[in-house]
């Protein structure tokens, strides 16, 4: 999986938001919504849709003939209910059929439930999760999303989803983990609930001071395999990313921000290899112009269960008054000092290159 595609497709569909003409005396958009930050009329009630994508299952367990990577195509319908200001969870039935063009297909039929965190009136960021049929055994799905109004009452959505098996498939070749992969594209229609708000205005923007929690998708890669072992399913050299973090800013004057922050993430390759990375991170930043921030970040942790150290830095970018958009680049490195198992004499470092959400609560 080359997790660069996978933030490029992410930073596409974000970029959807950026049609407003920003206000005078700061570089950021955001829209027409209230100080309460009420949950957002499009995402409330029945929505159906259709959707296309790419899906990895390339070690034989869902299908077991034809094309590794396919694509699918197929129609979900779902129900959103917000339960508090900005907060929305829901439900919904996806089936697709994945094809080759050929002789070859399977269907993937799932059960998920959401959880989603309005970003404005007009885009929804959430976590999914479920189970259901895929292929030729029971599976279950994890992973996140995004979807941005473009009319009244249609929005395009784009998901990433981690899959794996729910106990032992037909043909017996069981892979433990997360063994497929998707990203889906969609357009959804809300069937109910009131018209969106899908203009764009000024409006208050954070200063980057004070607690802050988001989600981020992205990748690692280990071209020295510092940190990734061999557990039966072959060596690979990158793996990709889910997760979220916390963190608390604190102001040194308008323009210097100082701060730490915890991130935990899930990585996995289609292969069935899976693992955990957490960091505590030390953060000192500039605020250059309203709704920009500059930073660099360094600080501990643990990366497959080995301690790890890690520096480099990111930027903010407040679309959306109190939620910024964020890039973020780390080096990673073993604080053991124990090597790679490469022979090349100059050893590459370990990156973990991620996209996210960020909201602000000042």
């Amino acid at each position: 999986m080359r997790a660069g595609v996978c933030v490029g497709v992410w930073a596409g569909l974000l970029a959807l938001t950026g049609g407003a003409v920003a206000q005078d005396t700061a570089l950021y958009f955001s829209p027409d919504i209230t100080a309460e930050f009420t949950a957002p009329s499009a995402f409330d009630g029945l929505y159906a849709g259709v959707l296309l994508g790419p899906i990895s299952a390339r070690k034989n367990n869902f299908n077991t003939t034809g094309w590794e990577i396919r694509p699918e195509i197929g129609a979900v319908i779902g129900w959103n209910q917000p339960v508090a200001p900005g907060v929305v969870v829901g439900a919904e039935l996806q089936a697709t059929v994945a094809t080759d063009f050929s002789s070859s297909a399977y269907l993937r039929a799932m059960a998920l439930a959401r959880l989603g965190f309005a970003a404005g009136d007009n885009t929804l960021f959430y976590l999914l999760g479920g189970a259901g049929r895929m292929g030729e055994g029971w599976a279950f799905e994890a992973g996140m999303g995004a979807e941005v109004m473009v009319t009244s009452n249609m929005a395009l959505r784009l998901e990433a989803a981690g899959i794996g098996q729910l106990g032992p498939v037909p043909n017996g070749n069981d892979i433990p983990a997360i063994s497929a992969m998707r990203v889906t594209s969609g357009a959804i229609w809300q069937l109910d609930g009131g018209p969106a708000a899908t203009t764009f205005n000024t409006g208050p923007v954070t200063d980057f001071s004070g607690l802050y929690a988001g989600i981020n998708i992205g990748g690692l890669t280990d071209p020295q395999f510092n940190f990734y072992d061999d557990y039966g399913h072959g060596w690979h050299l990158s793996r990709f990313e889910m997760g979220g973090l916390a963190g608390y800013n604190h102001a040194l004057g308008d323009m210097m921000r100082a701060g730490v922050e915890v991130q935990l993430g899930a990585n996995f390759d289609t292969s069935g290899d899976a693992g955990l990375d957490a960091l505590a991170l030390a953060r000192i930043g500039v605020v250059p112009a309203p709704g920009v921030l500059a930073y660099a970040a360094g600080g501990v942790g643990l990366v497959e269960a080995s301690g790890a150290y890690a520096f480099g830095g990111g930027v903010e970018y407040a679309l959306w008054g109190k939620s910024a958009l964020r890039g973020e680049a780390l080096l990673l490195g073993r604080m053991d000092g124990v090597p790679g198992p490469s022979t090349k004499r100059y050893s590459i470092p370990t990156t973990k290159v991620t996209l996210g959400l960020v909201h602000h609560f000042d």
